[in-house]
């Protein structure tokens, strides 16, 4: 049975241990931001000295990679005040990694505790994405949906249209910024450079990996969330695979996600242990299956 329904375990951590995850980390807080930060600096700089279209290809590739991590995953960790241990640095450093997305942290928040509060109801806005991506069609067809559609741009137009200027104060903060950063492009001859290695990479980049997080992270499923434990994805992404237990355990920092995956697996039972991929293809593989194996109507239970 493919259902999105919320996945519990038990508790078993030392309150030992939740005390020190909740103390979260300055530190690593910082190393996080200027390792995505740094790769993208070096990235352009280095397609920029090959002035090669394969070079610049990659670039795009690798450059949205990194930018997914910031602005998805340690996004991510801010909106649940666990990128810094200071509670107000996570709110005051947004300039780093939500408003260059063109969100800010409160609307991020916002849309991100709608999820956790509403996984596996009819409220949960997720639904309405997989409609609209085409996940709940009579025979969708996966290999089109999962390896080449994002690709074409979709991801970049479905990004697009998820992103407002409301509330006023918001829409002014985004504004603002992004007022500064095309002045001082401008001003420093930088507009093309702007474009080409951030704005686009973005719209194909970070948007695609976007849209297959969103994807991966419950559709198809049997327990209602899907763990993608492969070693590379979740070094890169900052432990962004271990989705089930941070539903599970909200209050996890990202850097103790790996140790906590294990514990939380020990109680979660058998459906848990099913909802496991080891990266990409073998994502592509359980959702193949699953869209095989059951009807729309078994996979679209809160639209129907």
């Amino acid at each position: 049975m493919s259902r999105m329904e919320p996945l519990r375990a038990p508790e078993t951590m030392t309150e030992r241990s939740k005390k020190a995850a909740d103390l979260g980390s300055n530190l690593r807080g910082w190393a996080a931001l200027g390792r995505d930060w740094g790769a993208i600096v070096l990235i352009s700089w280095a397609s920029v000295r090959l002035h090669s279209i394969p070079a610049y290809l990659a670039a795009v590739a690798l450059i949205g990679a990194f930018q997914f991590a910031i602005g998805e995953c340690l996004l991510h960790e801010a909106s649940h005040f666990h990128l810094f241990r200071t509670r107000s640095w996570n709110e005051r450093f947004e300039a780093l990694y939500a408003l260059p997305f063109f969100m800010t942290l409160a609307q991020f928040r916002e849309e991100h505790l709608a999820h956790h509060r509403d996984a596996g109801t009819p409220r949960d806005g997720l639904l309405e994405d997989y409609r609209l991506i085409g996940l709940f069609r009579p025979k969708p067809d996966m290999f089109w949906l999962w390896f080449v559609k994002p690709l074409t741009g979709f991801a970049g137009y479905f990004y697009l249209t998820k992103l407002s200027l409301t509330p006023r104060r918001d829409g002014l903060k985004i504004a603002g910024f992004w007022t500064v950063v095309l002045a001082a492009a401008w001003a420093l001859g930088g507009l093309q450079l702007l474009a080409l290695y951030w704005l686009v990479p973005m719209l194909f980049g970070h948007a695609s990996f976007l849209y297959w997080s969103e994807v991966q992270d419950h559709f198809g499923t049997r327990s209602g969330t899907r763990s993608v434990t492969g070693a590379l994805g979740n070094r890169l992404w900052h432990n962004n695979g271990y989705h089930a237990v941070h539903h599970a355990r909200a209050w996890m920092p990202f850097y103790r996600l790996r140790e906590a995956h294990d514990d939380f697996l020990a109680g979660a039972g058998a459906a848990a242990a099913q909802d496991l991929s080891s990266g990409f293809l073998e994502t592509y593989r359980q959702l193949r299956a699953a869209v095989s194996a059951a009807p729309a109507a078994a996979l679209e239970p809160a639209l129907r």
